[in-house]
């Protein structure tokens, strides 16, 4: 068995066996086999496909070159496939602690777009996400809830692969985004996993068919590994609530965990939580203020301090000189937008600017006057501000007819 002819079965289109898959991972592991080998790899992978076999045997062989998170009591998952103002982690997480389950959830810093849920996190001053998996877990079991960086010593092999995917056109490809999801969710140790998956222009499935083919092949192989899988496809064609950047972000989640916030960052709380336990109770804990509390409760043992949250930006009101109706908020632009002020990166090595952002005051169907602010932009350099205005521009468009607004949630599997 070697690389070239495993490469060459893909390419030909055959079906590769549990053998052969784990040969391959394991070697590239112990960097037997070349980056440009697995590249060639997964660019067959690409085009020929992975049957779900071959993607279980794939997840299989990635978890065997790490540790897997062992619980003494259940645990949930949260994870959304990535969008322009999807602040929603930071108020499901405390908010399912609040009603009593134990959520542990490793995440990621943002690469592209705005930031990633660390990074949100990360603008409270004082707050530590680079725990160690022991402070981790004994974080959870005590308080109900932490969010942490992800850790080295899980799926190592899978950030090797998912670069290379990153600088190949292998991203975009339903069995190695399930692969690489739920190779570092079952790492995790989770036994209920809910999953937000994403669909319209600032998220990875651009239409309503291969969002839910993403999300069956996510429930299939998922319950293949034991796992309890839920979830729910929302719309990402406009930024989900009113912010975009990081600190706007950890704003408005703590004003929605206090019952305030806006309309659809809540429902859509409500509904992910509701996959698993009482809408009604979910509600009740956003209301009562306990969701916020157990938010609270976690920033605090996690070295942050709420009360020191400051914003220093100059603010910039955007308008233009039409009237009518909101037809388009362009999610991929607007987060585009929002990366060239400083809010997310470029390359892994770029420094984010945790105060810059957008602040929408207008959604898609909304009526606008004209001259009348569409949003504030936080900035910190008329640079940035100036090429981030070119793109802000082109994400906008106004149209005389009356605009029906975009439904939140378009399917939800309990």
């Amino acid at each position: 068995m070697n690389a070239i002819d495993i490469i060459i079965k893909k390419r030909d289109g055959y079906e590769l066996t549990k053998e052969e898959i784990e040969f391959f991972i394991d070697r590239f592991y112990k960097k037997e086999i070349k980056d440009y080998q697995v590249s060639a790899w997964l660019m067959a992978s690409f085009i020929r496909g992975l049957s779900k076999e071959e993607t279980k045997h794939l997840i299989s062989a990635i978890l065997s070159t790490g540790r897997t998170v062992v619980w003494d009591f259940p645990v949930v998952d949260k994870h959304s496939t990535g969008g322009v103002g999807d602040k929603l982690s930071l108020v499901v997480v405390p908010l399912l602690a609040s009603l009593g389950f134990k959520v542990a959830k490793l995440s990621g810093r943002g690469l592209g777009h705005t930031g990633g849920t660390i990074d949100k996190l990360e603008s409270i001053p004082g707050f530590r996400t680079n725990l160690t998996l022991e402070e981790f877990k004994k974080i959870v079991e005590n308080i109900g809830c932490s969010i942490i960086s992800q850790t080295e010593d899980l799926v190592p092999v899978e950030k090797g692969i998912y670069s290379l995917r990153d600088v190949t056109g292998t991203v975009d490809n339903i069995p190695l985004i399930t692969s690489s999801i739920l190779s570092k969710k079952i790492a995790g140790g989770a036994k209920t996993i809910i999953f937000d998956v994403k669909v319209g222009s600032g998220a990875f499935m651009k239409n309503l068919k291969d969002a839910e083919e993403l999300t069956s092949w996510l429930i299939e192989i998922g319950e293949s590994f034991g796992k309890e899988i839920k979830a729910v496809i929302s719309d990402m064609n406009q930024p989900l609530g009113y912010t975009v950047g990081n600190l706007l972000e950890v704003i408005e989640a703590i004003e929605t965990l206090k019952g305030n916030g806006p309309q659809d960052l809540k429902e859509l709380a409500i509904e992910v939580v509701g996959t698993i336990t009482s809408k009604d109770l979910a509600e009740e804990s956003l209301k009562n203020g306990r969701a916020f509390d157990k938010f609270n409760e976690m920033v605090k043992v996690q070295g942050g301090d709420i009360s020191k949250l400051s914003l220093s930006a100059k603010i910039y009101d955007f308008s233009i000189s039409d009237s009518g109706y909101l037809e388009r908020l362009d999610s991929y632009l607007i987060g585009e937008a929002v990366r060239v002020l400083g809010a997310g990166r470029y390359r892994k090595e770029d420094i984010i600017d945790p105060n810059v952002g957008v602040v929408l005051k207008k959604k898609i169907g909304d009526y606008i006057n004209k001259g009348e602010t569409i949003l504030e932009i936080y900035y910190n350099d008329e640079e940035k501000l100036k090429n981030s205005l070119g793109l802000i521009k082109k994400a906008v468009s106004i149209s005389q007819n009356e605009i029906r607004r975009p439904p939140l949630i378009y399917s939800i599997y309990s």
